[in-house]
């Protein structure tokens, strides 16, 4: 499968976080990613085996406070393609670095500046993590809820990976695209709280068009029908139901022994009704029993896999989504290979150690000569 992005250089500022999620998603379609980080270290690294173990990806660390070491960058910054930063707003520009600065030295950068809630409006320059961009977006409010009544905490990163990361990616992807015409240059504002205001867009579309605000429970989509719920089975173990279209809830009932419940599914007064006699049929089996009889049954029926589970699963690994890892402790290990439709699917990848730094041999080969290479190392501005 050919490399997409083959001969495009990203520059990433981020260690975590939706940034870090966008430059993998990149790097994974081939791109060249060079994380760009501090000279002593960063002040919270990662582990090594997250956000792809650094697949496709190199280091570099500059002083970006002092002039040598912001120029030195800039020499960098010059033969890029993309930056994406997770700076707060105004950071990148008081530091020199910024979408002008850069733009004068290399008019054909794509600058991609990723934030928790965009470059301007009130609460840009608030802190936040992924809860927080859960939140403002509305995602939060029409998740199911805790016992003490308050919602619940999604188990995964939705706002960092797709609410910003993939928003982001998507938006790089374009002005490529645009680049390739154009040879211009352009600012990319990307709100990770956006990107989850969009994922939750038929929930707020909904509310905008019927004046009907959702939560949980209230709508097909967040518990309101039997036919999209979980359930329990006879071993603690839960099923997930996604039954919406008339034929697949009908296909359930039937396989279930509860056909003529079929009739009744979009029937508000029988919910409950509905809920108890499906529950109490679940029961009556195992998780693994009920998979195996309704594999064919063609009523969107899963079970609800444990991440050690999923790890396993015959489906995933026949698709080849996990990967061979050499890690920088001498071990190997699995972990989710690229999983971006295009991306080039390798089944071995050798970690990149989070201290590793490629700064001289970058620098060379953006034109600077030895001995300017070696002053700037005896100056402390490059590691």
């Amino acid at each position: 499968m050919d490399e997409q992005l083959a001969g495009v250089t990203v520059l990433d500022h981020s260690t975590v976080g939706p940034a870090s999620r966008c430059t993998q998603i990149l790097g994974d379609l081939g791109a060249q990613v060079i994380k760009i980080g501090p000279v002593g270290g960063d002040r919270w690294p990662p582990p090594w085996f997250a956000y792809g173990a650094g697949r496709r990806t190199k280091r570099a660390r500059f002083d970006l406070k002092s002039e040598r070491g912001r120029d030195a960058f800039l020499r960098l910054a010059s033969h890029a393609d993309v930056i994406v930063d997770s700076f707060r707003p105004g950071v990148a520009d008081k530091l020199g670095v910024g979408f002008e600065a850069v733009h004068v030295h290399n008019p054909g950068l794509i600058y991609c500046a990723t934030s928790g809630y965009g470059q301007f409006g009130p609460y840009r320059d608030r802190a936040g993590h992924d809860i927080n961009y859960l939140a403002l977006g509305g995602f939060l409010a029409t998740q199911g809820t805790r016992a003490d009544g308050g919602p619940a905490i999604p188990g995964a990163t939705v706002a960092d990976s797709a609410g910003g990361g993939m928003h982001a990616a998507i938006a790089i992807l374009a002005a490529l695209v645009r680049r390739a015409h154009s040879h211009e240059g352009v600012f990319l504002d990307v709100s990770t709280t956006e990107g989850v205001l969009a994922l939750t867009s038929l929930n707020v579309d909904e509310y905008l068009a019927t004046g009907v605000e959702p939560g949980p429970g209230t709508t097909l989509l967040t518990g309101k029908y039997a036919c999209y719920d979980v359930y329990r089975a006879r071993d603690d173990r839960w099923l997930a139901v996604g039954a919406i279209e008339p034929k697949f809830f009908a296909n359930l009932c039937e396989a279930l022994g509860l056909s003529d419940l079929a009739k009744d599914q979009m029937d508000d007064s029988k919910q409950d009704e509905l809920r108890a006699k499906i529950a109490e049929a679940f029961s009556r089996r195992t998780r693994d029993e009920w998979v195996l009889l309704l594999a064919d049954a063609d009523c969107c029926v899963t079970p609800v896999l444990s991440i050690a589970e999923v790890s396993e699963d015959i489906h995933l690994n026949a698709r080849d989504v996990f990967s061979e890892v050499d890690g920088p402790d001498g071990e190997k290990r699995r972990q989710v290979a690229p999983v971006i439709a295009g991306s080039l699917r390798e089944s071995h990848y050798e970690a990149v150690s989070p201290s590793q730094s490629d700064t001289a041999q970058l620098l060379s080969s953006a034109g600077l000569d030895d001995d300017e290479i070696a002053s700037l190392l005896e100056a402390g501005v490059i590691e």
